[in-house]
């Protein structure tokens, strides 16, 4: 049973058991000041490119790699709610979240 008291309800056992899908997961990471500093940094056209997969693998990894310690990020405390820890993969995976949900803010 979740704890009422945090403010992620999903923690990384959750997702590796398959409770929820990776969205939901690296979703409760993303701050809206990262949301805006994705679309900042990249520019709306970019991210809705037509090359983009669906994974923006049009962006190369090297570029996510460079912008993964801006301070949008999600900081060890948040970390710590979900009982994970950041990795250079959790840390991309938390900022194409936040393309994905930039792209997602555009077409609404």
């Amino acid at each position: 049973m979740p704890n009422i008291h945090k403010p992620f309800i999903y923690v990384r056992k959750d997702y590796m058991n398959n409770t929820i899908d990776h969205k939901t997961y690296y979703s409760q990471l993303v701050r809206p000041s990262l949301v805006q500093f994705i679309k900042d940094t990249f520019g709306m056209k970019m991210l809705m490119s037509k090359k983009n997969d669906g994974h923006f693998n049009h962006i190369p990894l090297k570029k996510w790699d460079m912008i993964n310690g801006n301070i949008h990020m999600p900081k060890k405390a948040d970390w710590d709610m979900v009982e994970d820890y950041p990795t250079m993969a959790g840390l991309v995976c938390v900022l194409k979240t936040a393309a994905r949900m930039a792209v997602e803010q555009e077409q609404q």
